[in-house]
């Protein structure tokens, strides 16, 4: 059995790759989504901490994880990483960084805030997502800042439970952030290093076609021992812990 951290573009590769060779694997997420239909594949969802994970692998006899979820999936990667079986980590491709006066990486969400502290912008358009609303208050308290988060019950009731006010949270999918800072009067953007799924490259595209800066959160460091594999040497990878563990 192969178990597959999924919730992103990523993780349905991997579904997809692994109903195409026949594996058995069961995809998990965080919260309930709707995925394809599975013929190889069992569906689970829920957070997991490090016992019941090491549980479940036993119980459903896992030799390998592929890990696809989110870059910025902090608590999940240490989760995988203490659980103790192979990790095969399923990467997705990341723009060269940008060099230009307007565009700053931050290696924290807290070295970004003193930036802004010392450097405020008039209205911040907030890309980081509903989970990180709590995390940037010290900020938003005090300058005008919007929120994007995803078009779900579940997220505006995490913004709003977080004392964010409603009319500064903008419900949209991504791909809409040249139309958002014109409408808005944006004058600069707050996001994370989140790939070319994550549309980085559009975002920092229409920000120096805004003349805005865009501040960005470097994604954090993965814990040594996982293997980067990719669409093309991911079933080699997975053959050879199957048939020889």
């Amino acid at each position: 059995m192969i178990l597959v951290f999924g919730g992103t573009t990523e993780g349905r590769k991997v579904m997809a790759l692994l109903e195409q060779a026949g594996l058995p694997y069961c995809y998990s997420t965080k919260s309930a989504v709707e995925i394809p239909p599975q013929t190889y594949g069992a569906y689970r969802s829920g957070a997991l901490t490090t016992t019941a994970l090491q549980e479940f692998c036993a119980d459903n006899k896992v030799r390998v994880i592929v890990h696809a979820s989110h870059p910025f999936a902090t608590v999940l990667h240490q989760t995988i990483a203490d659980a103790g079986l192979p990790v095969l980590r399923f990467e997705r491709a990341y723009p060269a960084r940008t060099v230009h006066p307007l565009v700053h990486y931050f290696d924290s969400y807290d070295a970004a805030l003193d930036y802004l502290a010392v450097h405020p912008v008039e209205k911040l358009l907030a890309l980081t997502g509903v989970q990180t609303i709590s995390q940037l208050s010290n900020y938003w308290l005090k300058h005008k800042t919007l929120f994007r988060i995803l078009p779900r019950e579940s997220s505006l009731e995490q913004a709003l439970a977080a004392g964010f006010v409603r009319e500064d949270l903008i419900m949209e999918m991504p791909g809409n952030e040249a139309a958002l800072i014109s409408l808005h009067g944006i004058t600069g953007i707050l996001t994370k290093e989140s790939g070319e799924s994550g549309l980085l490259s559009v975002k920092i595209h229409e920000a120096l076609q805004a003349g805005i800066p865009i501040f960005i959160i470097s994604r954090p460091a993965l814990p040594e021992g996982f293997i980067p594999v990719n669409e093309h040497d991911l079933l080699d990878h997975l053959n050879g812990y199957l048939v020889c563990h």
